[in-house]
């Protein structure tokens, strides 16, 4: 048994540490709050995914393509760029199947992909899209969070519902995109599904004039999902054929178009789908895809939202801030192989 005063000098030492061992707290606690960092963002791609070599942490399964973008004269008087003074800008591209699983099926019920990057030998415009209008997190935290509610279980190689339950407690924002996606089949064609930025761009015109948008492409086939008997008997790679056999016809084409924000729009959710300003969508030019790209081409390129001309300039969406780092991470792994 240990002497009083031994206790009593125990309990002054435990008491003169107090204010340290909560200050020691408080800083755990703020590292804990941290964000998540580029490199915690990909490990939770693969840690939800799997780890593939040479592939993207994210759209794995893709295929490259090119074409021309012609630029709008409102695009010309939205922006500022000399960029978009060429009536024509070369463009190469990939179209891709959400999630970073190469073997994912073609019929998922996933968001598609059309990343693009246009220029004319010196300028460069990089567009990243899905084909939904919100994204799946509204910061790097959900991200993480989104992700890692759905690892598989090892038991049932399913997500743990009662995990995704918890996310979507936490993250409201969590349900937005997931019920789009289960409002509808998978996309009949790669050219039958709009695609959209998510994130709010602000061009800038001659004058220093700002106009804020989401950008929009929009198909010129319209937009067109399997219908019950095709999602039931096509193969599961059947988009690249679908493709090829369009484009051995004629060039597969949409239209890019910037909508404007309503009153109560957020310029810095990507997770909330914008009601609009009531005015007509904004045409900014005709993207032409002639071909498909070797792998090649597009396998040494990591389209940035953030890889602007001058004359646009990206918000203050935390996701789209985060997203350079993240794919830069994403790029020199898939590089390592």
């Amino acid at each position: 048994m240990k002497h009083p005063m031994h206790r009593n000098k125990l309990w002054r030492i435990a008491i003169m540490s107090a204010p340290f061992l909560t200050a020691a707290a408080a800083l755990a606690t703020n590292a804990s709050a941290a964000p998540p960092n580029p490199v915690e963002m990909v490990d939770a791609l693969n840690g939800t995914f799997g780890r593939h070599a040479g592939a993207r942490a994210s759209h794995a399964k893709g295929q490259c393509v090119v074409g021309q973008f012609e630029p709008s004269a409102e695009l010309r008087r939205l922006s500022r760029s000399p960029l978009f003074d060429h009536p024509v800008l070369e463009a190469v591209g990939r179209l891709s199947v959400g999630g970073g699983n190469p073997g994912v099926s073609d019929k998922s019920r996933t968001v598609r992909g059309l990343a693009l990057r246009i220029g004319d030998g010196t300028r460069t415009y990089d567009l990243v899209m899905v084909s939904e209008p919100v994204f799946f997190a509204a910061t790097p935290e959900s991200f993480v969070s989104f992700l890692q509610a759905r690892v598989p279980d090892p038991a049932t190689r399913k997500p743990d519902p009662e995990k995704i339950a918890a996310h979507n407690a936490r993250y409201p924002e969590g349900k937005n995109q997931p019920a789009l996606l289960a409002a509808h089949a998978a996309p009949a064609s790669y050219a039958s599904t709009p695609y959209f930025s998510n994130n709010a761009f602000k061009f800038v015109d001659r004058a220093g004039r700002g106009t804020w948008a989401r950008l929009v492409m929009e198909p010129a086939a319209g937009t067109q999902y399997l219908d019950a008997a095709a999602e039931a008997s096509l193969p599961d790679n059947f988009l690249i054929p679908e493709l090829t056999q369009r484009l051995a016809s004629a060039a597969v084409e949409f239209t890019l178009v910037a909508q404007q924000p309503g009153p109560q729009d957020s310029l810095v959710d990507s997770s909330r789908q914008w009601s609009g300003d009531g005015q007509a969508p904004l045409p900014l030019g005709r993207l032409r895809i002639t071909g498909l790209g070797d792998a090649a081409r597009c396998d040494g390129v990591t389209f940035v939202p953030t890889l602007l001309p001058e004359g646009i300039e990206p918000s203050d969406d935390p996701i789209l801030k985060a997203r350079a780092a993240a794919y830069a991470v994403s790029f020199a792994r898939r590089q390592a192989k």
